[in-house]
C-alpha cells in the first residue's frame, strides 16, 4: 500500500493527464453524431466477435445437428421460394418483373427472448451488403428488421420488441390488411390487430406478410391464429397468434435486400416534401 501511494505521488501528473484524456474522448463520442456512430459500430464489432467466439465453441459440439438443420433449411427454402439456395453466396428470387429480392444467409451469434425489447445479432454486416431497415427471415417465417450495422455484424430488432409492427393479412383473404405485434409476455405468441368483425376466423388460420411493404416479400409465413378476441365496442377484433418462428432456437437467418429500395426511398422522400 505504501509503495502504491508513493507511485501515485510520483506520477500523479501523468495519471491525471491520462484520466482527463479518457474523459475527453468519452465526452466527444457522446456529443458528436459522427463519433457516436463510430463508437456504436466499434462496440458492435467487438461485442459481435465475442458472441461469435462463444457461439462457435458451442457449435463445435453440435456439428451433426447443425448440418442436419442446414440441410432441412435449404430444402425448405427450395420449396418456399422455388429457387436453388446457395448458403455461401446467397440466392436471388424474382418476385415479379419489377421487384427483385436478394437473400443473404447469416448466423445468429446472440439472441434474447425474455425482455420487453429483444434484439438479435448476426455475423454479417455492411461488408456483406447488410443495411439498416432490411427484413430478416428464417426458414420458418419472419424474424425482424435490421437496426444497426457494423462492418462484420448487424443488430436486428426482432418481432419480440414493443416497437415492431408488421403489415400482415390472412392467407385466405387477399384484400384485408392487419397489423402484427408482440404481446410482450410469451416469445411464442403475438397479436393481430385491426380485424374487421365480418371476417370469420378459425383456429389454425395462416397469417402471412402483406404486399404493402417492401421490407418483406408478400406471403411469407408469420404464424397461425390460436384465438379470436372480439372487440368490446364491436368495431375491430384482434386475434392471438402463434409465431411460426421459434425465437428460442434461432440459429440461421436470411437478410432480405430489396434491390430497388433506393429508388423507392427516393420516391417516398419526395412525397413527404411540403
Amino acid at each position: 500500500m505504501y509503495n502504491l501511494i508513493r507511485f501515485i505521488q510520483k506520477h500523479h501528473f501523468v495519471i491525471l493527464f491520462l484520466v482527463l484524456e479518457v474523459l475527453c474522448i468519452v465526452m466527444l463520442t457522446y456529443s458528436q453524431n459522427f463519433h457516436r456512430q463510430k463508437r456504436i459500430n466499434t462496440t458492435n464489432d467487438i461485442v459481435g466477435r465475442i458472441y461469435e467466439t462463444g457461439t462457435s465453441i458451442g457449435d463445435y459440439f453440435r456439428l451433426g445437428k447443425i448440418n442436419q438443420k442446414l440441410a432441412e433449411e435449404n430444402a425448405m427454402l427450395r420449396r418456399q421460394l422455388s429457387v436453388t439456395v446457395d448458403t455461401i453466396e446467397g440466392f436471388v428470387e424474382e418476385i415479379n418483373a419489377d421487384t427483385v429480392y436478394e437473400f443473404i444467409p447469416a448466423r445468429v451469434v446472440n439472441n434474447t427472448v425474455n425482455r420487453p425489447n429483444n434484439y438479435i445479432m448476426i455475423n454479417k454486416g455492411s461488408a456483406d451488403g447488410i443495411e439498416k431497415d432490411m427484413g430478416v427471415i428464417s426458414t420458418d417465417g419472419i424474424v425482424g428488421i435490421v437496426t444497426d450495422v457494423s462492418p462484420h455484424y448487424a443488430s436486428i430488432m426482432s418481432l419480440l420488441h414493443s416497437y415492431t409492427t408488421i403489415s400482415v393479412r390472412l392467407k385466405n383473404n387477399e384484400d384485408q390488411l392487419a397489423t402484427l405485434r408482440w404481446d410482450n409476455t410469451n416469445y411464442r405468441y403475438g397479436y393481430v390487430d385491426g380485424i374487421p368483425t365480418h371476417l370469420k376466423l378459425q383456429k389454425g388460420d395462416t397469417v402471412v406478410t402483406s404486399s404493402y411493404s417492401y421490407i418483406f416479400p408478400k406471403d411469407l409465413m408469420a404464424g397461425t391464429i390460436v384465438e379470436l378476441i372480439p372487440s368490446p365496442s364491436g368495431t375491430l377484433n384482434k386475434a392471438k397468434m402463434r409465431f411460426s418462428t421459434d425465437f428460442s432456437s434461432l440459429k440461421n437467418v436470411y437478410v432480405i435486400h430489396h434491390t430497388n429500395k433506393a429508388e423507392l426511398d427516393a420516391l417516398i422522400k419526395n412525397q413527404l416534401k411540403p
